[in-house]
């Protein structure tokens, strides 16, 4: 009988600069019960460092394959060898710690110019405002603070 070879997985090459690293608050943290008062509160629950190339934090069979900085926060796309299927995880901006990109030293250079010269057209988006006067009570008549779903 013969073995099925695994699949080894070919990717694109990768983009610059290419985040190679990221830092996010706990994803699953701990429900702390109020302590009574001569009890220190608990500690917090430790940041999920997410390594380019490392395992994924949650499923130690997948790793990490590429990370990348989206409107929404961080996507994170994770494969396991010798298995067709894919995962991606998106990580909140509002959940990021921080974020680390590599990139070759001539891209490098173009971003410290384009930094230091001031361009801000990498710059995130300002928030989106929600339209009208926030002291306006009909603002939302019918409850609904999403005025998409209005």
């Amino acid at each position: 009988m013969t073995t099925p070879m695994p699949m080894r997985l070919q990717l694109p090459a990768p983009g610059f600069p290419m985040v190679t690293r990221v830092i996010s608050n706990a994803l699953f943290p701990q429900p702390t019960p109020p302590p009574p008062n001569p009890i220190p509160p608990p500690r917090e629950p430790e940041p999920v460092a997410w390594l380019l190339g490392a395992p994924h934090p949650f499923v130690p069979s997948m790793r990490i394959v590429r990370m990348f900085v989206v409107p929404d926060g961080v996507a994170i796309y994770s494969a396991a060898d010798g298995s067709p299927d894919g995962m991606r995880n998106l990580i909140p901006m509002h959940w990021v710690r921080f974020v680390e990109e590599a990139m070759p030293i001539d891209i490098f250079v173009e971003e410290l110019s384009l930094a230091e010269a001031g361009d801000e057209s990498d710059e995130p988006d300002a928030p989106m405002e929600t339209p009208g006067d926030p002291s306006d009570p009909q603002r939302f008549a019918d409850g609904n603070d999403n005025p998409a779903l209005a």
